[in-house]
């Protein structure tokens, strides 16, 4: 049905003389194909899209890993994300665009609708058939990681809670960083086992 209206809309379009299609144009802004579509992904094409945050996902202060590997992508050329979301938890993902050589575009439209926070994307149509990622959380535990050190995240630890994290999830590791002597001279503690005491 929707398909329909939008093949009518551009046979109408297509009749219309020059004048009225620049006047159109100039008053209501250029025709956008699958507008419906494109607000639930920040402005992109469904079919080009090859991950998915939601906004909650990026707040967080860790790096989802499947953010990474999809930039590994050759097919990934852009990372796009919500103007909604506070610059300081974005920051993450516009260094690792940059570091990857990746182009990185916050985009600010009250008219986006849904709950995406960032998208990776292709120019071409890639059909991932699933491409939201998976709450973090809720995967380290189901490896048997405890809610206290995947809380953890962005923050030093102790060796032992870095050999559990790594061992069960090795992409995590670039989510923790490990306790030094100097750090616990200074009175730091592990920020997953001092949740336990």
């Amino acid at each position: 049905m929707d398909s329909d209206i939008h093949q009518e809309a551009i046979s109408e379009w297509t009749k219309r003389d020059e004048l009225y299609k620049e006047l159109s144009i100039g008053y209501h802004g250029v025709p956008e194909i699958r507008h419906a579509e494109k607000v639930h992904y920040l402005g992109e094409f469904r079919e080009r899209v090859i991950r998915l945050l939601t906004k909650a996902q990026v707040a967080e202060p860790a790096v989802y890993p499947e953010i990474v590997e999809s930039l590994k992508d050759r097919r990934a050329t852009k990372v796009v994300a919500s103007g909604d979301i506070n610059d300081h938890a974005v920051e993450k993902y516009r260094l690792l665009a940059g570091k990857m050589g990746k182009a990185f575009t916050v985009v600010h439209d009250p008219a986006l609708q849904g709950n995406a926070g960032l998208v990776v994307v292709s120019n071409d149509a890639v059909d991932i058939e699933d491409i939201e990622v998976p709450d973090r959380k809720t995967r380290l535990a189901g490896l048997g990681i405890p809610f206290s050190l995947a809380n953890a995240a962005g923050k030093k630890v102790c060796d032992k809670c870095y050999k559990k994290i790594t061992g069960a999830s090795p992409e995590e590791a670039v989510n923790y960083s490990v306790l030094t002597l100097t750090d616990r001279f200074w009175g730091d503690h592990c920020a997953a086992c001092a949740k336990n005491h």
